[in-house]
């Protein structure tokens, strides 16, 4: 059986290699227990409008669909999927800054969508808290090579390597607390 890497592994990568270890021990723990201020609004934000779409059920939008890519080894859930439009949109709550993980993320549902059948033409960002939207460009062949690059790097990550810690993102992490690479308590304590 081939194991699929989430979707959502692909930017937490980016930001802590550890934190996709942490996250799974951590992983049928409230998440009340390790989870920062921050994250629990953005998470609450973000189930209210997971909620609206199911009671919305319109045929115009598709959200919160599994998507699967063989070729990548990826699966994971979109937010939104204009057919007409043929337009994908991901979701953050607030969006000050694109980082690639987030490109990475969206590529992936991008390809999956492909692979799956439907069509992609435009690709977008959305930025809850100021319902900003951030058109970006299609992935074309070399943002392909790069993602599964990525998705290598991480199905071949040695999690029992030496790690070196980045202060600047301990501090941000909300797994700080409960992490034994660094002493660093995340700044939402």
């Amino acid at each position: 059986m081939e194991t699929y890497l989430p979707i959502s592994f692909l930017n937490d990568f980016i930001f802590c290699p550890y934190s996709l270890y942490l996250h799974q021990v951590f992983d049928n723990s409230s998440e009340e227990l390790y989870s920062a201020a921050p994250q629990q609004v953005g998470k609450r934000h973000h189930d209210a409008i997971d909620r609206q779409r199911k009671q919305e059920k319109s045929p115009n939008v598709l959200r919160g669909i599994y998507v699967l890519s063989e070729r990548l080894g990826i699966y994971g859930k979109i937010d939104s999927y204009y057919p007409a439009e043929q337009r994908l949109v991901e979701s953050k709550y607030a969006i000050t800054t694109l980082y690639k993980g987030y490109y990475y993320q969206l590529w992936a549902q991008y390809f999956a969508l492909q692979e799956m059948g439907y069509r992609v033409a435009q690709l977008a960002f959305f930025s809850i808290k100021d319902r900003k939207t951030h058109p970006i460009a299609l992935p074309d062949a070399a943002a392909f090579a790069e993602l599964q690059q990525h998705i290598r790097k991480i199905a071949h990550y040695d999690f029992e390597q030496e790690f070196v810690a980045n202060p600047a993102k301990c501090l941000h992490c909300i797994y700080a607390s409960l992490c034994d690479k660094t002493n660093t308590d995340h700044v939402y304590a």
